[in-house]
């Protein structure tokens, strides 16, 4: 006997798998994608800071809080003057913002991701 049909597409279970994997991932990236976000915010604060002048005049609270009142006009929280390091030479100002965001994504699973932008202005 020869067998005229052949099983063709996918079980019930396959594609209920598939279906939760893409949930997953598109869940992952709807928590995920607003951080990254953020981030290129902070980047724009940070790459704003070597066209400010005068900053060697200014002590390093002075430039934290300008930098913080920057980020809060953007919409930008999680960040504290603790995460801004401020260091002067001779003509420059090195400006570092190490900090990290923890997001929790299900149940007691979270994700936590670094950043660290640095910026080299003038103190002039």
């Amino acid at each position: 006997m020869r067998v005229k049909n052949k099983q063709k597409g996918l079980t019930a279970i396959s594609l209920l798998f598939i279906v939760v994997i893409f949930t997953f991932v598109v869940l992952s990236l709807l928590k995920i994608i607003p951080i990254y976000f953020d981030s290129f915010k902070v980047n724009d604060v940070v790459s704003t800071m070597k066209d400010e002048r005068g900053l060697g005049d200014r002590s390093n609270n002075e430039i934290a809080a300008m930098i913080i009142k920057r980020l809060k006009l953007n919409q930008v929280s999680g960040i504290s003057k603790n995460d801004v390091y401020i260091e002067k030479a001779k003509n420059t100002v090195f400006i570092d913002i190490e900090y990290e965001v923890r997001k929790s994504m299900f149940g007691n699973l979270d994700v936590v991701i670094s950043f660290k932008k640095s910026v080299e202005a003038s103190a002039i």
